[in-house]
């Protein structure tokens, strides 16, 4: 803990004006998002009483929190990776999750908790729940952290030969289905009770103890399975052979390559793909409207994805003795690898989009919007994972991932105060958006570069 306290003081310390920037943008973004709140309660207030809108209304941030869970179990390390002193030190594996994980929790409850909470808040006072309806919701949306993480680590105990923590996701999974049926949303399980709250069929204080009950049960069985989490397995060391021939895109098909063999970077987009589809599958079986379904599917599977944005950065810099041999310098190897990022962050997010757009359909409007989401999301990871390498050890993954939450929320702060006033002024929609875009990667590229050149700042 004091470890990663250290480092994260380092980081600001390196750059006290960008860290003074965003503070400000995380200090002001809570107000921004009770604007947004009590829009969004305006246009929901007329159809909160038909079937399935509250519930759509859970489902969404729940179906990110809980991609956002699995890639926070995919980012936890083993207890040998954590150095021989602590390795071999006489304390529970228990004490070791927790001691890697409460600094980057931290940080990521402040860079996340406040503009949640007000958004929530602020949508839930416009509808019959009242404000604190909208608490229940924001407690929900946090509840499902933990299924995505209990998921995640079912998966991993699975694939490495130990089938105990899957069959008991397996009774678990069944139990959620049966509370959920009960309150009218088989796949929210107890979380539906937030939707009730939010329609004001059910008393506050019932939904946010029954929320809160969950998810502090979840916790504490994710706690118990990343501690009992088998060993990997050793693989077998295969010939390597060539990647590509000549110069050209010799760096781009190095740097896929490893990416591609990272295995948080493949779970993550595993779990992506998985979380999205079963958001298109619960949007076509709630018989959503399109593009409904669309934007619930790789929405959710953006944030997965994301994680090949976070790692290009620690990748690169655990590799610089290569690309400092490479005669097309610093900032060719940027440019490449920003592509290469975005090409990894967009590939499940586009396996979602068409079979979401076969299933449900799909507005070209939709689709529009959700490939400049993709593109900046994807530059916004790669600006994160430069600032705060993605290195080995859950301390700095997940402080990383906190820091891409943290750079988010300020970025949607600073275009929603600019994007409106530039179509107000004339500028079309489309122009918007790829101006946003292009920042975003030209912001990506000169970071990346930067920690390239400089990688002890």
């Amino acid at each position: 803990m004091l470890c990663q306290s250290r480092r994260l003081r380092a980081t600001v310390a390196a750059g006290p004006l960008p860290a003074v920037l965003l503070a400000a943008a995380l200090v002001l973004a809570p107000f921004a998002c009770v604007r947004l709140g009590h829009a969004l309660a305006v246009e929901l207030a007329g159809a909160i009483s038909a079937e399935g809108v509250a519930a759509a209304m859970v489902l969404g941030p729940g179906l990110a929190a809980a991609v956002a869970g699995a890639v926070w179990t995919a980012a936890l390390p083993e207890r040998a990776s954590l150095g021989q002193q602590i390795a071999a030190a006489p304390f529970e594996a228990a004490a070791a999750v927790v001691a890697v994980t409460i600094v980057p929790a931290c940080a990521l409850a402040v860079a996340v908790v406040p503009s949640l909470g007000a958004a929530a808040i602020s949508l839930g006072a416009g509808l019959p729940g009242g404000g604190g309806s909208g608490l229940a919701l924001a407690a929900a949306t946090l509840a499902a952290l933990p299924v995505g993480a209990c998921a995640a680590e079912g998966w991993i105990a699975a694939t490495r030969g130990r089938p105990a923590p899957a069959a008991l996701a397996g009774c678990a999974t069944a139990a959620w289905v049966a509370v959920g049926a009960t309150l009218g949303s088989p796949a929210l399980g107890p979380l539906a009770s937030a939707g009730l709250a939010l329609r004001g069929a059910m008393p506050v204080w019932v939904s946010l103890s029954l929320v809160s009950a969950t998810g502090i049960a979840l916790a504490l069985t994710w706690l118990l399975l990343a501690a009992t989490r088998p060993p990997a397995r050793v693989s077998r060391v295969k010939p390597t052979g060539s990647v590509v021939r000549g110069r050209s895109g010799a760096i781009t098909a190095a740097v896929s390559v490893i990416l591609a063999r990272r295995s948080d970077v493949r779970l993550g987009a595993a779990g992506a793909v998985a979380f999205g589809v079963a958001g298109v599958a619960v949007a076509t079986v709630a018989s959503a409207p399109a593009p409904a379904g669309f934007l619930l599917g790789t929405t959710t599977a953006l944030l997965g994805s994301a994680l090949c944005g976070l790692a290009t950065g620690g990748a690169l810099l655990e590799g610089r003795w290569l690309w400092s041999c490479t005669p097309r310098g610093a900032s060719a190897v940027a440019r490449q690898a920003v592509l290469v990022a975005f090409a990894g962050t967009s590939a499940p997010v586009f396996l979602v989009g068409v079979a979401a757009a076969v299933a449900v359909g799909v507005t070209p409007a939709s689709a529009g919007a959700v490939a400049g989401l993709v593109v900046a999301a994807a530059a916004l990871a790669v600006v994160a994972g430069s600032l705060v390498p993605w290195l080995p050890g859950a301390g700095a993954q997940l402080t990383t991932f906190a820091a891409f939450a943290a750079i988010a929320v300020a970025v949607c702060f600073g275009v929603g105060l600019a994007a409106p006033r530039l179509v107000s002024a004339g500028a079309p929609d489309p122009l918007v958006l790829g101006l946003v875009c292009a920042s975003c990667l030209a912001a990506a590229a000169v970071v990346l570069r930067g920690r390239l050149e400089r990688p002890d700042r």
